[in-house]
C-alpha cells in the first residue's frame, strides 16, 4: 500500500481537476536516471546542484579520491536523490501555489485518484438538492 500526498492550487472545482498527486516513498526513476529525471521535472536548482557535486568529483577523483570512494560518494548522491525526489516535487508544488489537502493510502496512483474524486465530489443527494428546490421553497 503506498501513500500519496495530494495538493492543490486554491479552492473550488477547477482546482480539484488540476489536483497533483505524489507518491511518499523511494524514486526509482530518479535515483537510477538522476539527472535527466531532475530535468524531466524542471528542477533547475537540484540539478545544479547535482551536476556541481559530479564536476567536482571528476575533478577530484584522479588525485585525492580513490576510484572506490568515487563509485561510493556517487552512489551515495543517486541515493539521497532517490530518497528525497518526492519532497523536491512537493517543494516545488508549493513554490507554484499549490497546498497540501490529503493524504491517501492506496495501492496504485489511479486507485488513489479514485478515491479522492470520491471524497470531494458532491453526493446525488446533495447534486440534486443544488439543482432543482422542492416545490414552494425559497420563493
Amino acid at each position: 500500500m503506498a501513500v500519496y500526498s495530494v495538493h492543490l492550487q486554491g479552492d473550488g472545482l477547477n482546482s480539484i481537476a488540476e489536483a497533483a498527486f505524489v507518491r511518499q516513498a523511494f524514486n526509482w526513476k530518479a535515483f537510477f536516471f538522476g539527472p535527466l529525471w531532475l530535468l524531466r521535472h524542471r528542477l533547475w536548482a537540484a540539478f545544479t546542484l547535482w551536476g556541481s557535486v559530479f564536476i567536482l568529483l571528476i575533478l577530484a577523483s584522479p588525485t585525492i579520491l580513490s576510484d572506490s570512494s568515487t563509485f561510493m560518494i556517487l552512489f551515495a548522491v543517486q541515493l539521497l536523490l532517490g530518497l528525497e525526489a518526492n519532497r523536491l516535487l512537493e517543494t516545488k508544488l508549493v513554490a507554484q501555489g499549490y497546498h497540501l489537502v490529503e493524504i491517501i493510502a492506496a495501492p496504485a496512483l489511479d486507485q488513489a485518484e479514485a478515491v479522492y474524486f470520491r471524497k470531494v465530489a458532491p453526493s446525488d443527494a446533495t447534486a440534486a438538492g443544488l439543482i432543482a428546490a422542492p416545490p414552494g421553497a425559497g420563493i
